[in-house]
């Protein structure tokens, strides 16, 4: 696919000027915003169709599993939940991480409000620029997903090559896939305006409406300004975002279109992370002190920004009742530059003293994708099949330079000093390419009246790395059942997937070096039930993961010889046990270890627990809930010889519905770390540990015109 050197950068108040200007003759909207209808809702779905939300209205009863197209939560073979706006607007959420942090499998390896998000999901590392977006890889933002654009948050567990191909950064912890919001079948005009500690403010406008006598074209847009005291203390942060969605529904073409644009900027400061081991040259303190403040500013003086681009389109044609093709293309963009990362420090006395280290980086990436093929259903006998092929590309460039000062200036961690900001590197040109490219075929089969589904596919992945001149090929398949013995209530499921990352070639100094080192092959199996009982959804499952690793020290070979193995049990839930109490959240336990040395994976906490209540009280319109969060202790080092202890956080919420006159309006009130306290919330990267975030409250205010 060839591409411009620059996507369009569309701008919110350009966006925004030509959504209000096709939603002036929207006639006001006597529903509030929770309760739109919703549009292309079956019992059966198909890849864009939007599934029922669940009881409670923090999940969905299905979710779309890339190839195999949207499904319901019970008739998935593999362990997915769906969340939604709902759940977002309850947390006056502003980023992915603030939905997520619902998910018992996920833990955060980046600050909170750091201007990257990371985090491990089932045990296995997954960056902001691996996140799909209506099944695609490479429209994401690079460095952390503004919630407002999403409809939903879908988190599939596990690697799954085969389902949605190689994401840019390769990684094989699972999927998570955000679903554009579209224009529903009432028009919709909502103001948001939100309130952060210590002083963030923020408007969201989110306008739409669907046109014409059948109502076929949709057209919805979300803008966000939003400027403030967060992050650390007297740290500034910016948010800018202008998210347009098209769409045209007809008696058998669809198509869509979505554009994005935005600017995430930080000012004086940022939080750090520490490492209390050190190395031969600046060795630590050897042990763990206990945690400074959440908002502890490590880095006055400094500033970073990040913009990103994108652009999704995608049409679908029926050619007749069974059989259907589809093409969807697109790309992002994204730059930053300043502080973004390497906000690490070595404590080197037991009274917090410390060496600092600080970069002043450039980074550009960009990415351009591209997915075709066909959708059919037919039946061979008494079976019932369900056919995807696919096509798939993406190419993905990256750059990165850096001005670095090294662990060459001491403060404290408690009470830290204002250092000397580098000087901006100049940008080089990119570094990194990668080209994947793949075909995928899955078919899924129903027998005996669909009791029993059976799904067996694989994809043909091809990874090129021009600037090595590396270019592998791997064949991944998948197997996965799902069983219905009983009726409706229960399925039981399993299933064989693998997750495929690059290999690399060798560097010189290895006794193998310019050989070109095959795609690792990380491979899952799965077993798990799924209960409906009454309003409530639940998934248990048992899971085994191997990913392989390289191992070897010059001047001997570079092989792979090293293997982590992840061994798990999950229970996740979501629904109402009463019609006033609804509950989401769930348990996970994960021991991993690195086989070819006998020791625990650092930075994968054996137990993770996240329980969500909402209780809609008798007074009308008012809500309160809460959730408890309990991560359980981990490695801080390979070598283990650092241990972070357990910690366990309550946040509470409350909202409140009303009308003043006949406009509807709605309160939200959320605290993070209702107790503030202190803890070590986890790491990122080997060694280097962070500081939980403090007691944090918003409060928001919408108002649906």
């Amino acid at each position: 696919m060839h591409a411009r050197r620059r996507l369009l950068r569309p701008t919110p108040i350009a966006l925004a000027l030509l959504a209000f200007s096709a939603c002036a003759s929207a006639q006001t909207a006597a529903t509030a915003a929770g309760t739109l209808d919703q549009v292309n809702v079956r019992s059966k779905y198909e890849r864009e169709d939007l599934p029922v939300r669940a009881a409670g209205h923090k999940a969905a009863s299905g979710a779309r599993l890339g190839i195999l197209g949207a499904t319901s939560i019970m008739d998935a073979p593999v362990h997915v939940n769906a969340y939604t706006r709902e759940l977002a607007e309850d947390w006056s959420a502003l980023t992915l991480q603030d939905v997520l942090e619902n998910d018992p499998a996920v833990v955060f390896t980046t600050n909170k409000n750091h201007l990257l998000q990371n985090f491990n999901l089932r045990g296995l590392d997954m960056g902001a620029m691996d996140i799909a977006t209506n099944g695609l890889y490479g429209i994401a933002p690079a460095n952390a997903v503004p919630i407002e654009m999403f409809e939903r948050i879908e988190v599939l567990r596990g690697p799954n090559v085969l389902l949605s191909g190689m994401p840019p950064g390769s990684s094989v912890a699972g999927t998570v896939n955000m679903v554009t919001k579209r224009a529903l079948a009432q028009p919709i005009a909502d103001l948001t305006l939100t309130y952060g500690t210590h002083s963030y403010f923020q408007a969201h406008a989110d306008v739409g409406k669907r046109f014409g006598e059948e109502k076929r074209l949709g057209l919805r847009f979300n803008g966000v300004y939003g400027d403030g005291e967060m992050g650390a203390k007297d740290e500034s942060q910016a948010r800018r975002v202008g998210a347009l969605a098209l769409d045209y529904q007809g008696d058998r073409a669809r198509f869509s279109l979505d554009l994005y644009d935005s600017v995430n900027k930080i000012d004086n400061g940022s939080p750090g992370m520490f490492n209390f081991i050190g190395t031969t040259a600046i060795p630590g303190v050897g042990y763990l002190l206990s945690p400074p403040d959440g908002d502890t500013n490590m880095f006055r003086g400094t500033h970073g920004r990040y913009d990103n681009s994108g652009l999704l389109a995608r049409a679908e044609v029926d050619f007749n009742a069974d059989w259907q093709g589809y093409l969807a293309l697109g790309g992002s963009e994204a730059k930053g530059q300043g502080l973004l990362f390497g906000t690490r420090a070595f404590v080197t006395g037991a009274d917090g003293t410390t060496r600092g280290a600080i970069y002043n980086v450039h980074t550009e990436s960009r990415r351009r994708t591209a997915e075709t093929g066909v959708i059919g259903k037919f039946a061979t006998g008494s079976v019932q099949h369900r056919l995807q092929l696919s096509a798939n590309v993406l190419k993905h460039k990256e750059g990165t330079v850096n001005t670095a000062c090294n662990y060459c200036y001491t403060t404290n961690m408690y009470d830290p000093v204002t250092p000397t900001f580098p000087a901006a590197p100049t940008w080089r040109g990119y570094t990194v390419e990668n080209d994947f490219r793949s075909l995928a075929i899955a078919d899924t089969m129903g027998f005996a009246g669909e009791k029993l589904l059976l799904t067996v596919g694989g994809r043909h992945q091809t990874v090129k790395m021009p600037l090595s001149n590396y270019d592998e090929s791997r064949f991944s398949p998948m197997v996965a059942a799902v069983l219905r013995p009983w009726g409706e209530a229960v399925s039981l499921f399993g299933n064989y997937t693998e997750g495929l990352e690059p290999g690399q070639t060798v560097g010189v100094g290895f006794a193998n070096a310019g050989e070109a080192l095959p795609p690792k092959q990380t491979k899952q199996m799965e077993l798990g039930a799924k209960l409906q009982a009454g309003a409530l959804t639940h998934t248990v499952s048992a899971f085994q993961i191997k990913r392989p690793s390289f191992t070897g020290t010059a001047p001997a070979a570079l092989v792979e010889g090293g293997e982590q193995r992840l061994r798990g049990l999950e229970w996740s839930m979501y629904g109402q046990v009463l019609q006033s109490l609804s509950l989401l959240g769930g348990i996970t336990n994960i021991q991993s270890e690195q086989r070819n040395t006998g020791r625990d994976t650092y930075g994968v906490p054996e137990w993770r627990a996240r329980i969500g209540v909402d209780w809609q009280t008798p007074v009308q319109g008012l809500k309160v809930g809460g959730r408890f969060i309990y991560t359980g202790s981990q490695w801080a080092d390979s070598n283990n010889r650092l241990k972070l202890p357990s910690w366990n956080r309550l946040d509470l919420n409350a909202s409140y519905a009303t009308k003043f006159g006949n406009t509807p309006v709605r309160f939200n009130a959320s605290v993070e770390n209702v107790t503030d306290k202190k803890y070590w919330i986890g790491l990122f990267g080997d060694g280097f540990v962070m500081a939980g975030a403090p007691r944090t409250a918003r409060l928001s205010a919408t108002v649906s015109f």
